[in-house]
């Protein structure tokens, strides 16, 4: 179970990698919403958990613009419904309700046919915490050194390469707005951790090529949360850098 109230200290990075002229990435803190944005600092927000506070990433998909489009919408519609959350009921419907928004709107604009975006957070209420998913972005929680990833990828699970590192794929089954063939079922649920708890989320473009060990690392070494998302960005960096990279650590205290 979540304390009531508190604050929730939130550290942030958004870029749009190495090698995409576009970030189509969006991020969501309470009600400050980022997107289109070409971070090489990180920011850090705290936020007082008097009513609830969403937190998450969205990675847009269908290419420069119609990505864009998705992601920031979904971001903009999270901030502007959190403090209404109480708990998974209210997440999934709306995430439900941005995923037909999204398919109305490519429906609309033939032109941003397959548009959609993934997305991963948590919601904090005085109820508790939880987390939330759709496609393959991720929330973990740090326990500790140790990151536990709570989101579900919606991605096929490949064996990894001989020298360990993950093989990744473009392919997801489903996101907010890109779905076919059948209605998307977002992955919701309370993370039962006692508080203080903290999380790292982020797109793919970080877990893709930075191997979840790496990560516990970094930040286990860095001497502030703003030097880990730095360090996290870094690493995504030299290994290519070939996605847009997002970036939240947040801590409940």
């Amino acid at each position: 179970m979540g304390v009531a109230g508190g604050e929730v200290i939130v550290t942030a990075l958004t870029h749009r990698g190495a090698i995409r002229p576009a970030n189509e990435d969006a991020i969501v803190m309470g009600a400050l919403t980022v997107a289109s944005a070409n971070m090489t600092s990180p920011v850090r927000c705290v936020l007082p958990v008097s009513e609830p506070v969403i937190l998450a990433v969205a990675d847009g998909i269908g290419g420069q613009a119609a990505g864009e489009i998705a992601s920031e919408h979904a971001v903009h519609r999270m901030a502007e419904m959190g403090p209404r959350l109480g708990g998974p009921d209210e997440i999934a419907q709306l995430l439900s309700n941005i995923d037909e928004e999204i398919k109305d709107h490519a429906l609309q604009h033939t032109e941003f046919a397959g548009m959609g975006t993934t997305v991963a957070g948590v919601l904090l209420n005085s109820d508790g915490n939880f987390w939330f998913n759709v496609g393959d972005s991720r929330t973990y929680r740090l326990d500790g050194r140790r990151l536990v990833q709570l989101s579900e990828d919606d991605s096929p699970a490949l064996p990894p390469s001989e020298d360990g590192r993950p093989v990744t794929t473009n392919f997801i089954t489903q996101s907010l707005g890109g779905s076919s063939g059948g209605s998307m079922v977002p992955h919701v649920g309370r993370d039962d951790a006692a508080d203080p708890s903290a999380w790292l989320m982020c797109s793919d473009g970080l877990s893709d090529l930075v191997l979840p060990e790496e990560m516990e690392r970094m930040i286990a070494e860095a001497g502030s949360d703003e030097a880990a998302v730095h360090a996290l960005w870094q690493a995504a960096m030299e290994a290519g850098g070939k996605d847009n990279i997002s970036i939240l650590l947040a801590r409940r205290v």
